[in-house]
């Protein structure tokens, strides 16, 4: 699966990183990263008990629920010679200054959750549905796993829970978290120089202000940013405008996925140093990490997760179907357990045909 390739782009990335680092000025390690927010992901001391019955909660609302569990400092990290960063794109509107389109809800949501896995010869990203029905470790009822980002209250941050959530649908430990603002995330987009969005016929979208001609525009950030939030995009054809073909929740999150990792490979082009400096101080002010997390594992990051666009990483899907829960709410179940496509990646000799879904 490309392992001699990727050996070779690590070990020409890790060279890349020294240049990095070298080239770059001091004040862009001390003041750039330093604006990046740092966020602890503290472990359950005990194991949650079990709902005895789970109950249906649409959206975690993160102030009546009462926690089960008590935490202690950060303590991360995999199994030997794997790897587990957690990936997240949040629906946060506090960057955005027009909210027409948006709407108004309070905290965050995750709107992309991808989990990179690296073994010492292969990289995998595997994307999981935003809708996925998981159990919240806070109340052990059952909810949507982008709902886990806003926490318990003071009892449990979001991204700690967002983990725990992730860990126990891989069957694996995350070593790192990484999330970026969406919303933020278009000053990047204007400072690497836009982002292609190709279409075939003109597309727009009233309420997130699309609009944009047919084939490709290398879009502005507020052109990018309209397409990842559209939900309604409509496409000009001959009998007048309709709604594109395939749209749905599932489509938005596949913009918003390779938007992302779009934006993370082009963070990996290392041919200027100056350009890089630009993006980064951009992305910094809508960059959240772990407490443990380096400068030189973001870039080694960004690199691996260049990789994608040239095959030498793999993409995970997870098969799910529609299920509906007592309240009516519309969500997604794993037709596939979510821990046995990990298991057949980091263990190859242990996947069966059938639980391996690569997209």
């Amino acid at each position: 699966m490309g392992s001699s390739l990727l050996r070779k782009r690590l070990i020409l990335g890790g060279a890349l990183m020294v240049i990095l680092v070298m080239g770059v000025a001091v004040a862009f390690v001390a003041s750039t990263w330093g604006e990046v927010e740092r966020v602890s992901i503290d472990r359950p001391t005990a194991p949650a008990p079990e709902a005895a019955t789970p109950v249906d909660d649409v959206e975690p609302d993160g102030e009546n629920d009462e926690p089960v569990v008590e935490v202690e400092p950060e303590v991360m990290g995999s199994g030997e010679g794997l790897e587990v960063f957690l990936l997240v794109g949040s629906d946060s509107r506090d960057d955005l200054d027009d909210l027409r389109g948006f709407g108004r809800i309070s905290g965050n949501r995750a709107d992309v959750v991808m989990v990179l896995l690296r073994t010492e010869t292969e990289a995998a990203v595997l994307s999981l549905p935003r809708d996925l029905w998981v159990t919240n470790t806070c109340t052990g009822r059952e909810a949507r796993i982008n709902g886990m980002l806003q926490g318990c209250g003071e009892k449990m941050n979001g991204p700690t829970l967002l983990t725990l959530a992730v860990e126990s649908l891989i069957g694996e430990t995350v070593d790192h978290f990484a999330m970026v603002d969406l919303a933020g995330f278009q000053n990047a987009v204007d400072a690497i120089g836009g982002y292609e969005i190709c279409v075939e016929l003109p597309v727009r979208d009233m309420r997130s202000n699309l609009d944009l001609p047919a084939g490709c525009t290398m879009a502005s950030g507020e052109q990018a940013l309209a397409w990842l939030r559209s939900r309604h995009t409509q496409e000009l054809t001959d009998a007048g405008w309709r709604t594109m073909s395939g749209m749905s929740d599932l489509a938005r999150n596949d913009r918003q996925r390779a938007f992302l990792i779009s934006m993370m490979a082009s963070l990996s082009d290392f041919s200027s140093p100056q350009a890089v400096t630009a993006a980064a101080q951009a992305v910094a002010p809508f960059l959240t990490v772990d407490t443990g997390f380096t400068l030189m594992q973001a870039v080694n990051l960004a690199w691996t997760m260049r990789g994608l666009s040239s095959g030498s990483v793999i993409e995970l899907s997870v098969p799910v179907y529609g299920y509906t829960t007592e309240q009516g709410a519309s969500v997604l179940l794993p037709s596939t357990p979510v821990d046995e496509i990990v298991a057949g990646f980091v263990v190859p000799e242990t996947a069966d045909s059938a639980n391996l879904a690569t997209g």
